[in-house]
């Protein structure tokens, strides 16, 4: 069984498969869940620029992630949310070692091999190379 489990989530309404697996994956007893957005930010940026924008999007992720965090306790998870600024790849990988996850349980879409112009840097695959931890990939 798993002891922490990391949950990068990006708000869309996809991710309740991905809760819904990591309910499956965790024991309410034994695992504390932990639901993670990053917002990620511009690189050309002036300081303060931005601030009125971030904020936005921080209340929009903190109203989602409380309803997420509050089904999951009411299953008897221990569970907690955290609201990171960064490029998402990076962030998430770094937040799996601070918060010492055994297991990353992401969303993932399906890359198409035999198209040429299909991306195969996403967030997810980023993750799946660069964690210090398995990584469980959720497609809806």
């Amino acid at each position: 069984m798993y002891d922490v489990l990391l949950i990068p989530v990006d708000l869309s309404s996809t991710n309740e498969h991905v809760l819904d697996t990591a309910r499956a994956l965790a024991a309410p007893d034994q695992t504390r869940l932990v639901l993670h957005h990053a917002i990620e930010t511009l690189q050309d940026e002036e300081p303060g620029e931005m601030d009125d924008f971030y904020d936005e999007l921080r209340e929009d992720a903190e109203e989602t992630l409380n309803a997420w965090t509050s089904d999951l306790a009411d299953d008897g998870f221990d569970v907690e949310s955290l609201i990171t600024y960064g490029e998402r790849g990076p962030e998430i990988t770094r937040v799996a070692e601070e918060q010492d996850a055994d297991l990353l349980v992401m969303r993932s879409h399906r890359v198409d091999r035999d198209d040429p112009d299909s991306p195969v840097g996403t967030v997810s695959h980023q993750v799946a190379v660069f964690a210090p931890c398995s990584v469980h990939l959720v497609r809806p």
